[in-house]
Formats: C-alpha cells, sequence, structure tokens
C-alpha cells in the first residue's frame, strides 16, 4: 500500500485529525495482536504505520516550525578514475 501525499488537498488540522484517528487505531490494533496474533492484524499495523508515517511527512512540510523541515537525502556519485 502506497500511503498518499497527505500535504497536498489537505490543511494541518485535518492531518493532524488523521495521525490523532491512526495513533487510537494503533493501540486498539496492537491490543486485538495480543490476543490473536493473526496475520490479517499484523497487516493492519503495517497500513496504519504508513498512514503514520504519511502524516508525519507532511506535518513537516505544511508547519517546519512546529513539527521540523522536510528530510531531505542528498546523494553525489563519481563516474569512472578521480583526476590525480
Amino acid at each position: 500500500m502506497a500511503a498518499p501525499d497527505y500535504s497536498i488537498g489537505f490543511t494541518r488540522q485535518e492531518v493532524e485529525d488523521i495521525l490523532d484517528t491512526q495513533k487510537a487505531e494503533l493501540s486498539r490494533t496492537l491490543a486485538a495482536w495480543q490476543e490473536s496474533g493473526s496475520a490479517v492484524t499484523k497487516r493492519r499495523i503495517d497500513e496504519i504505520h504508513a498512514i503514520i508515517e504519511a502524516c508525519q511527512k507532511a506535518l513537516r512540510r505544511l508547519a517546519p516550525e512546529v513539527y521540523g523541515r522536510p528530510i531531505r537525502v542528498a546523494t553525489s556519485e563519481v563516474f569512472g578514475p578521480l583526476p590525480k
């Protein structure tokens, strides 16, 4: 499941509401996991984690002054031998 980009078309408050809902759902799902340990519950936990991560990314974009700047990874590559 590819998590949606919540920074497009959502307000900060809407993303915070989604995050709160998913955190509550995670608590309930983890409690169910401890009781039965089913594979279906495991997949649900992974989906919840993906949505929470998407909310965190969106909040860093929508309100960097509160949630920090978006994480950016830069790489560089050198092809061939390096000049001496």
